[in-house]
């Protein structure tokens, strides 16, 4: 709990907003209490979003800190805008899909790739709240090929976004789940270009780009990405695959750094973001 409240305090939006998150954080112990979900705002802009009213790591940071979660999501306009066509790889319960629709406004598209169960229902009951006609949901894990394999549970506090194709330490079995490539996807769904990727799968994030190939050569979508993933590195999976990857393709590396974007040159060693962007593909906004 003290770590909990350590890590709380130390998040941008606590430093930005403290009496606001605090008079969350008392009004959510009170939700929890008497076991009732509200229906929130997840910004400014109107995004409607409800999550359970559990002590689970995404319930109480999407309802304390909103889209301060993570800083790729405060800045999601620097990647995706007016027209876009973007997708969210692990949407989990759809913060960045439900911030990304409305970015992309009703000219642009959303695809949100959940293969999770629980964060399906989750994910679609959001995007129920606020009807949007441009958002597709596919309830399939984006890996190399086309097949089945088993989404394990990682003992992150029941958390429904902690799930990984990789079968990392202590990691359980928890359901068999359809994979397809992003190529392939791409193809079904008859998309017309991809301009921004976000890619947060535990771990196999390279796995997600080995079946992305094409899309990446042909489109070079910024990429938005977990690196340094504790399950990949428990998994045996090379931390720094899909960085390679990418840089093989030609692409650049940034992290974003008290919202502005700033140049790496290496991989950082620390678990976190980082936007991969390609100097023939999609220009970054707001420089």
């Amino acid at each position: 709990m003290i770590r909990r409240i350590r890590k709380l305090l130390a998040q941008p939006g606590f430093r930005a907003e403290p009496l606001r998150v605090l008079g969350r954080a008392a009004a959510w112990a009170a939700m929890v209490l008497v076991r009732r979900s509200p229906v929130f705002t997840l910004t400014e802009g109107g995004e409607r979003v409800r999550v359970p009213a559990d002590l689970r790591f995404t319930s109480v940071t999407t309802y304390l800190l909103r889209d301060w979660t993570e800083p790729e999501l405060r800045r999601l306009d620097l990647f995706v805008g007016p027209g876009d066509v973007f997708v969210d790889i692990g949407a989990n319960i759809g913060i960045y899909a439900l911030k990304g629709a409305r970015l992309v406004g009703p000219t642009g598209r959303v695809v949100a790739v959940e293969p999770g169960s629980d964060a399906g229902r989750q994910l679609a009951a959001n995007l129920a709240l606020n009807d949007w006609r441009h958002v597709t949901v596919v309830p399939k894990a984006l890996s190399a090929s086309e097949g089945e394999a088993t989404l394990h549970h990682i003992p992150m506090g029941e958390d429904p976004q902690a799930f990984s194709l990789l079968p990392g330490d202590g990691h359980e079995a928890g359901e068999k789940v359809r994979t397809t490539t992003l190529d392939r996807l791409a193809e079904e769904l008859a998309l017309p270009r991809i301009d921004c990727i976000k890619i947060d799968v535990e771990g196999a994030e390279h796995l997600v780009l080995e079946g992305a190939q094409e899309s990446l050569a042909r489109w070079r979508p910024i990429v938005v990405m977990e690196i340094n993933c504790p399950t990949g590195i428990a998994s045996g999976a090379a931390p720094d695959t899909a960085w390679n990857r990418l840089a093989a393709l030609g692409y650049r590396f940034q992290r974003l750094v008290d919202g502005r974007l700033q140049g790496v040159e290496a991989m950082p060693a620390e678990f976190g973001n980082v936007i991969a962007h390609h100097p023939d593909g999609p220009a970054l906004r707001g420089r």
